[in-house]
């Protein structure tokens, strides 16, 4: 049984994303979002299930955010989305420490 590789990223100071913003960071090759919403730190891929449209221009709403093509959202903390996407989103760990955000990613 082999264990999926796991990667450590800072991608920034946590004065670099403003309470209720949206920011695209790459690391390793992979677009994200990092979400900072009520005072959490949320990491998920930098496109929508639905039809791979970017969410860096999305809408947050509460706990929750919005592509602005079609409308679809996704949970932050569970990754479920609703129409007109059917697939869950992943989600990425993301912590603070010593003022500074760090996302995990999870590799198969």
């Amino acid at each position: 049984m082999s264990e999926a590789a796991v990667s450590r990223f800072d991608v920034g100071a946590v004065d670099e994303f403003p309470e209720g913003s949206i920011t695209a960071r790459t690391v390793a090759d992979v677009e994200i979002v990092v979400i900072h919403q009520g005072g959490e730190f949320f990491a998920l891929p930098d496109r929508c299930t639905h039809q791979r449209y970017p969410l860096h221009d999305g809408e947050l709403l509460d706990g929750k955010i919005k592509c602005v093509h079609h409308g679809a959202t996704f949970d932050l903390r569970t990754g479920r989305p609703t129409l007109p996407a059917v697939k869950k989103i992943q989600l990425f760990e993301a912590a603070v420490e010593d003022g500074r955000v760090v996302v995990t990613l999870h590799e198969a």
